[in-house]
C-alpha cells in the first residue's frame, strides 16, 4: 500500500471510529439515565416503605389493642409483624434486582465500546487469527 492509501484507510477508520464511539456514548447515556431513574424509584420506594410501615403499624396496633381480646392480640400482632417483614423483604429484593439489572446494561455498553475500539485498532482480527492458528494442529 502506498502512503496515500494508508492515509485514506486511516481516515476511513477514524471516521467510522468516531461515528461508532458517538453511537456508543448515546447508548451509554440512555443506560445511565435509566439507572438514575431506577435509583430515584428505589429511593422513593424505600421512603414510602418506611413511612407506610410506621404509620400503618401505629394506627393498627392502637386500634387493635382496644378491640381484641388478650389471646387474639398476641396472634394478630405477631401476624402483622410477619406480614410487614415479608413485604419489606419483597420490596428490598425488588430494589436490589432492579439495581443489578441497570448496572449490567451499563457494563455491557462499556464492554461493547472496548470491543469496538479493539476492532478498529485491528486487534480483533489478530485475535481471531491467533485462535484459528491454535485450533489447527
Amino acid at each position: 500500500m502506498s502512503l496515500k492509501q494508508h492515509i485514506n484507510h486511516f481516515q476511513v477508520l477514524l471516521n467510522q471510529g468516531v461515528d461508532l464511539f458517538l453511537l456508543r456514548l448515546r447508548m451509554l447515556q440512555l443506560d445511565v439515565s435509566d439507572q438514575a431513574a431506577a435509583v430515584v424509584r428505589i429511593f422513593a420506594a424505600v421512603v414510602l416503605m418506611g413511612a407506610l410501615f410506621v404509620f400503618g403499624m401505629i394506627s393498627l396496633l392502637l386500634g387493635l389493642n382496644h378491640v381484641l381480646s388478650g389471646e387474639a392480640k398476641i396472634w394478630v400482632f405477631f401476624g402483622l409483624a410477619v406480614c410487614s417483614l415479608l413485604a419489606i423483604a419483597a420490596l428490598a429484593s425488588w430494589s436490589v434486582s432492579s439495581w443489578k439489572n441497570k448496572n449490567a446494561q451499563v457494563a455491557a455498553t462499556l464492554r461493547e465500546m472496548q470491543q469496538d475500539i479493539a476492532c478498529l485498532r485491528g486487534m480483533a482480527v489478530q485475535d481471531k487469527e491467533e485462535k484459528t492458528d491454535e485450533r489447527q494442529p
